[in-house]
């Protein structure tokens, strides 16, 4: 093949899909690492894949949280994140680069997606749409789920597959449909079963005839078989894990939470002043109402065409009332509430069908196709988000794993001391917390010097930052600076001190378990 054919042949917007991502993983080049709801956890979790790499099948990135077989983060995207640690960067570098490829390669495959279902013109503006839907913007900036947010890759890659296979382009689309699928299965059960949902009903709305249905059922079964398989190494190891969310039905969200531009970075709450943004996105919403209307004005010749879309924006809708509070007995009859941590999860389908339905416009209204308006939809799509690109950082930096976890509430992630353990001295320690849920506890931080008898010859016992922060402000993920200054009494022994540290309740004495054991961290 000469240079000018592969040259003709190129995609380019392949090539403008990539650069329009830039502004959505930006903020990933920026030194440090930014502030989300699971922080550093995703960085440790991978360590600590690394030390259970062989001969320990069956591992969950369960590090920081008690999350289940079902409605917790799964391997896969930990173990595609090796590949980069293999190259040689270090775990921060590591977690960074996976998100970034994530905002490219899903923006890539939902355009070939797009192509397929629409043509290139539509498949552009599906594209950025899906990049810049807030919901993908904040599961990556705000909730920092590694996991989901490479499942926003495998969502549309499974179904590009299936729409393939629909159409008669061969046995492989199936095949390949099939391996996604089970590996949406190891990234987040709970969305895989979800999802199969979905993709269950696109097969039997969409199929051509029933031939076409009768061979691609058995493959959605396939996948789910295979999914379920991956599975069972997990379950032997930990067993079930079928954790319950007991406050499932108390995050249903409020109308006005899914059409609100508000940005926020705090934990979802069971209220409606929730700081937690849950909205569709104003281009996605608009596009998507602006398809439905067009295919009850308009007489489409291509039926395909138009059942497509249909499912696209109906789908929306429903996913959509899912969400909300009247839906709450259907989740709880259904026993769909074991899938997902939180209902709202459920905004990252209801984001890839409205992202698919806002490129119709485009093949319906085909005065849209034109590029003077294929570019003013995507010029107002990016800046509809762009404000929202602007996630909170830290500069602290961290080891392979945190130095213990308290009562899984709160990370010991680092620590600095200054100063000779020597009798007479004086310590300085400067602590990083990071909050690993929110506390309706005001803890009590006790650091003690300690000699090789467990006397305490200098002791410091506070809240946190001097009483500034007490633990019941630390807001979910949140990096917490602390400091300490102890003399030791010159009484004490010459040396042999060491310094030990952790929580306790101030009413009762009670003190937090400590993951490495005990209830005190030894710090040498």
């Amino acid at each position: 093949m000469t240079f000018s054919k592969l040259w003709k042949g190129l995609d380019f917007n392949l090539v403008l899909i990539s650069l329009l991502s830039v502004f959505a993983f930006a903020p990933l080049t920026r030194p440090g690492f930014f502030q989300s709801h699971s922080s550093f956890l995703p960085v440790f979790n991978l360590f600590d894949l690394e030390r259970n790499l062989w001969g320990n099948w069956g591992w969950i990135p369960a590090l920081g949280r008690d999350f289940g077989l079902l409605n917790g983060e799964g391997p896969f995207p930990y173990v595609f994140a090796e590949f980069f640690r293999w190259l040689g960067l270090g775990g921060v570098e590591t977690i960074k680069v996976v998100y970034l490829l994530g905002f490219v390669v899903s923006g890539l495959a939902v355009y070939l997606l797009g192509k397929e279902l629409y043509g290139p013109q539509a498949g552009l503006v599906v594209a950025v749409v899906y990049v810049y839907l807030p919901y993908h913007l904040a599961t990556v900036y705000v909730r920092g789920a590694f996991a989901e947010a490479w499942a926003f890759v495998l969502y549309p890659l499974i179904l590009l597959c299936w729409e393939k296979y629909i159409s008669r382009k061969g046995w492989l689309w199936g095949a390949l449909a099939v391996l996604f699928y089970a590996a949406l299965f190891l990234t987040h059960a709970g969305l895989a079963l979800l999802y199969g949902v979905f993709l269950l009903i696109y097969i039997l709305v969409v199929s051509p005839s029933r031939r076409v249905k009768a061979g691609a059922l058995p493959l959605l079964a396939t996948g789910l078989a295979l999914g379920l398989l991956l599975l069972l190494p997990t379950a032997m190891r930990y067993g079930l894990l079928i954790e319950i969310a007991e406050d499932f039905s108390q995050h249903f969200v409020y109308p006005f939470q899914l059409l609100s531009a508000a940005w926020g970075y705090g934990a979802s709450t069971p209220d409606w002043k929730d700081t937690l943004p849950l909205q569709m996105g104003l281009a996605a919403t608009g596009l998507t109402l602006l398809a439905g209307m067009l295919l009850l004005a308009r007489t489409e010749e291509n039926k395909a065409l138009r059942r497509r879309a249909a499912f696209f924006v109906l789908g929306s809708m429903v996913m959509a009332f899912l969400i909300l509070h009247p839906a709450s007995f259907l989740w709880r009859v259904s026993g769909l509430s074991l899938l997902l941590q939180y209902p709202w999860q459920l905004l990252a389908l209801v984001g890839l069908a409205t992202s698919l339905a806002a490129g119709a416009p485009l093949r319906l209204a085909r005065q849209l196709g034109r590029f003077r308006w294929q570019a003013v939809l995507v010029t107002f799509t990016i800046l509809a988000s762009y404000d929202y690109l602007i996630p909170r950082y830290t500069e602290v930096q961290v080891g392979g794993s945190p130095v213990a976890i308290l009562g899984n509430e709160a990370a010991l992630l680092t620590y600095q001391r200054d100063g000779p353990l020597l009798h007479g001295a004086t310590v300085r320690l400067t602590i990083y917390w990071q909050c690993l849920q929110p506390m309706e506890t005001d803890y009590t931080v006790f650091v003690h010097v300690v000699d090789s008898e467990g006397i305490i010859w200098g002791q410091s016992d506070g809240m946190p930052a001097n009483g500034e922060r007490p633990t019941s402000s630390w807001e979910l993920g949140e990096i917490i600076g602390d400091r300490y200054e102890l003399s030791i009494d010159s009484r004490g022994p010459s040396e042999g001190y060491a310094v030990e540290l952790g929580m306790y309740v101030q009413d009762t004495g009670v003190r937090l378990p400590v993951s490495i054991g005990g209830t005190a961290v030894i710090l040498e």
